[in-house]
Parts: structure tokens; C-alpha cells; sequence
């Protein structure tokens, strides 16, 4: 069951501050998400969407909300 052994600890290295970000997983499903190719939100369902997309982007979420805001006006 995914998230049932979260005995592996990795740090994930945001690409704009260079802040990492530790994050606890299983080790079966990092296996899965690396060699396998699964996806991560269905690799690791159990991190948070924040979490999630560090692994995608490298981009933490203090980074990501200064990136993209939740205000589509802060774009125009």
C-alpha cells in the first residue's frame, strides 16, 4: 500500500532560491516513480500537491506562489 513505509527521507533542491526541501517517502514508491515511470501524483499520492511538484518542477512552494499567483490579475 502506497505511503505505508515512509523510511526514506530525500532533499529535492528548488532550481530559483536553492532552498531544499525535505521530503519523506517510501522507498518502493520512489523505485516506481524512477525506474518504472509512474506518474507522481499516482506514485505518491500521500505528499502534498506542493510536495508533488517539487518533484516535477524543482520549484518549492514558496517559490511557486511567487511565480504563478492564485490572482489572475496579478498577470496583466
Amino acid at each position: 500500500m502506497h505511503g505505508t513505509n515512509l523510511s526514506e527521507v530525500i532533499a529535492l533542491r528548488c532550481v530559483v532560491c536553492k532552498k531544499f526541501v525535505a521530503v519523506r517517502l517510501n522507498p518502493e514508491d520512489l523505485r516506481r516513480h524512477l525506474h518504472d515511470g509512474i506518474f507522481v501524483q499516482f506514485a505518491f499520492p500521500y505528499l502534498s500537491p506542493a510536495q508533488r511538484e517539487m518533484f516535477i518542477s524543482n520549484v518549492c512552494p514558496d517559490c511557486w506562489t511567487v511565480l504563478c499567483p492564485s490572482n489572475p490579475l496579478a498577470y496583466s
